[in-house]
């Protein structure tokens, strides 16, 4: 077992590192973007498009008001794949009539009359606990789904220096006993996480046995005469 100053040494070492890397991701993030002189054609949005229709509803501004709030486009490489994200959304959240749902709390900052435009339901995530999300009942003739082409307007700025620093600090939290220790701090164990637990492995064992007892007769199983050693 190394010396006690050892670890905090490494420890303190390990947190210096982190912290330069927060430092340069939050640099690389503000790094900004440059406008493309010419647009990238790059896939396609399937979307939700307010029509022109909607002047003859008297409660346009809350159907505005639902609108802006939800989320409007879906993107795919190619048609099929948007329509693949977009099916992707309704065996999620349920898109009620080709109208993405909201949530508990986009629900709460809209206006009284744009929430009586909402209709609650309940469902389960995927650690199967009860969620709540809202309908919207907006009138079928004041949107359309519509396919609409995707360019790339804008580029991102790249700093090498930073980009290198970044994986240079990388490789050196790769070493052995930096490793051990990054992983301790970030707060995670020894514990084999794709190990099949005890219990499911008992289950499969007791099953694996009973289905290898439909091979035999009753009176045989009864007087003990199977066994279950393998030569």
């Amino acid at each position: 077992m190394k010396p006690k100053h050892l670890k905090e040494q490494r420890q303190k070492e390990v947190k210096g590192i982190q912290k330069r890397q927060w430092e340069i991701s939050d640099e690389i993030r503000n790094l900004g973007y440059i406008k493309l002189a010419t647009p990238v054609r790059h896939g396609w949005f399937k979307e939700v498009v307010i029509t022109q229709n909607v002047d003859r509803y008297r409660n346009k501004k809350h159907i505005l008001e639902l609108y802006d709030i939800i989320e409007k486009k879906f993107w795919g490489r190619t048609k099929p794949e948007a329509d693949k994200q977009w099916f992707h959304q309704v065996s999620k959240y349920l898109i009620y009539k080709d109208f993405p749902t909201i949530s508990k709390k986009q629900f709460n900052r809209l206006t009284a009359k744009a929430q009586a435009m909402c209709t609650v339901y309940q469902y389960k995530d995927c650690n199967k606990k009860l969620r709540k999300r809202f309908y919207i009942r907006i009138p079928k003739g004041a949107y359309r789904i519509k396919y609409s082409r995707a360019y790339i307007t804008h580029s991102k700025r790249i700093d090498p220096l930073l980009e290198s620093e970044y994986a240079l600090l990388e490789q050196q939290l790769l070493k052995k006993e930096y490793y051990k220790t990054d992983q301790k701090l970030n707060g995670w164990n020894n514990k084999d996480y794709w190990s099949v637990p005890k219990v499911k492995k008992d289950k499969l064992k007791a099953k694996k046995y009973l289905k290898a007892l439909k091979n035999y007769q009753v009176a045989q199983v009864i007087k003990e005469e199977i066994s279950w050693e393998r030569n």
